[in-house]
């Protein structure tokens, strides 16, 4: 979770972010009421729009 405040914070880029990861961290917090999931919530929407404006360069 370290990393993903990381990322938030702009600490890290999204790039540095291992996708299998989150996915593994979001199947550990499915409560969409704990803090852990909106963290996750967050961090997942930071690397999608990351990979987004990405593939938006080359089109």
């Amino acid at each position: 979770m370290q990393e993903l405040q990381a990322l938030i914070q702009g600490k890290i880029p999204p790039q540095a972010i291992n996708i299998d990861r989150l996915i593994e961290l979001a199947e550990h917090h499915p409560n969409p009421r704990s803090t852990e999931y909106k963290l996750l919530e967050l961090a997942i929407n930071i690397v999608l729009a990351s990979y987004l404006e990405k593939a938006q360069q080359h089109l």
